[in-house]
């Protein structure tokens, strides 16, 4: 098969060689188009209808290539707005926890931490039963709070400390080296200081916690923490640390 153009005064010609005839393509307007030496088409011009339906199937094909360039820009080449940050509170100031309660949720996980580690060494090292039986009451009740703390914390998107602060671990180096009645006494004296203060402490956030599951959880601790209070200073003037 072979092919060349020529212009002429009838306009431009494109000529084909297929099989023992030659096919001749003339284009003298942009609408109207003779074939030569066709015996099918010889001296049949294209209609203007036909050309114009050969342009729109052109058009409809090449139409959705384009559109599906778009789509997959669209997917996987465009830039998200924002991204979604794990404390819901950066990205809405109006939901989320606020600092106070973040800063009461960690403080009573590293306490929840110091009781339970502070109760496996009661068991230990205590001589009086009444005192193993409270660190066994304590190793008990605060990992019950830990995990419903930990919940909590889960669907708040909030990161919980996983040890004590360095005040805890001095306290627990401190118990460490005494044994038998002086560990006795150490101890409960400790409790009775630390239950102490965590009493106020979710006294307070139960009534002034922002958010409600918070809220919520304090009230529901304090109770069990002022019936730690109570049977600590019992325990403590039992073992005559006062």
């Amino acid at each position: 098969m072979s092919s060349r153009e020529g212009a002429g005064s009838h306009g431009v010609e494109n000529f084909r060689k297929q099989g023992n005839r030659t096919i001749v393509f003339r284009l003298s307007n942009p609408t109207t188009f003779a074939w030569k030496d066709c015996p099918a088409q010889k001296g049949r011009p294209m209609r203007k209808a036909q050309f114009a339906g050969f342009v729109l199937l052109v058009v409809a094909i090449a139409i959705p290539a384009s559109m599906m360039g778009q789509t997959d820009q669209q997917k996987y080449g465009k830039t998200p707005d924002r991204t979604i940050q794990s404390n819901p509170s950066a990205n809405n100031p109006t939901k989320g926890v606020d600092e106070t309660d973040q800063t009461f949720m960690k403080d009573a996980a590293i306490g929840d931490l110091a009781e339970v580690q502070l109760g496996q060494m009661a068991q230990a090292k205590a001589s009086n039963p009444a005192v193993k039986r409270f660190g066994e009451r304590m190793i008990k009740d605060h990992s019950d709070a830990s995990d419903k703390l930990k919940n909590i914390a889960e669907s708040q998107h909030i990161s919980l400390p996983y040890e004590v602060d360095a005040k805890h671990k001095d306290q627990a180096a401190a118990l460490s080296r005494l044994s038998g009645p002086e560990f006795d006494k150490a101890y409960m004296q400790l409790m009775v200081q630390e239950h102490t203060k965590d009493v106020n402490t979710f006294k307070q956030e139960a009534a002034n916690a922002h958010d409600n599951t918070i809220k919520q959880f304090a009230a529901a601790t304090a109770p069990v923490l002022e019936s730690h209070l109570t049977e600590a200073k019992q325990i403590e003037q039992q073992v005559g640390a006062k």
